[in-house]
């Protein structure tokens, strides 16, 4: 190991770093967009089941939202 490596600090925000950086929130927002996609698809068929196969899952109508944001985490 050489002595640069051992004094070197620890974090520096490099080049690579601020290049990546636009990307980086680009892909959140891509990200985000598509989790809010899979969440309103999933609501979509929750609400289209009838009772009987939601009692069958274990949930009631108004179970959904919290069962699909389970679901989902």
């Amino acid at each position: 190991m050489s002595f640069y490596e051992l004094d070197r600090p620890g974090s520096t925000n490099g080049l690579l770093d601020r290049l990546a950086a636009p990307f980086t929130a680009i892909r959140r927002r891509i990200n985000s967009f598509f989790e809010s996609m899979t969440y309103a698809r999933m609501m979509s068929v929750m609400y289209q089941m009838d009772d009987e196969t939601l009692a069958q899952i274990g949930i009631t109508r108004a179970d959904i939202p919290t069962y699909v944001a389970k679901c989902l985490k």
